[in-house]
């Protein structure tokens, strides 16, 4: 039998770990969600093709509000559920017009 599936990409990876966020864990895991999506940002950006100017500049705030180094707080965890769910279908959506 052969292997016929695709290895999932980043953004199926982000979905799934937005959506394990919205559980409640350790902080911890916030902390390495906050890096792989700031990894995911910085990974669009250095795509050249198709990846538009406006659009650059959008993955330059997320990858600054996502960064690890000097988080930012936005203070609940509902707010940050909503943006990481925004940002993933985003993600989605950059990655379906730029394929």
């Amino acid at each position: 039998m052969r292997w016929n599936r695709r290895f999932p990409g980043f953004i199926t990876i982000a979905a799934i770990a937005v959506a394990l966020g919205l559980l409640p864990l350790p902080y911890e895991y916030y902390v390495l969600l906050r890096l792989f999506l700031c990894g995911v940002c910085l990974y669009f950006l250095t795509r050249p093709r198709r990846v538009r100017d406006a659009e650059k500049w959008v993955l330059v705030g997320l990858a600054v509000l996502y960064n690890p180094i000097a988080p930012i707080g936005l203070g609940s965890k509902p707010l940050w559920s909503i943006i990481n769910i925004a940002t993933v279908i985003w993600f989605w959506w950059l990655d379906r017009r730029t394929s």
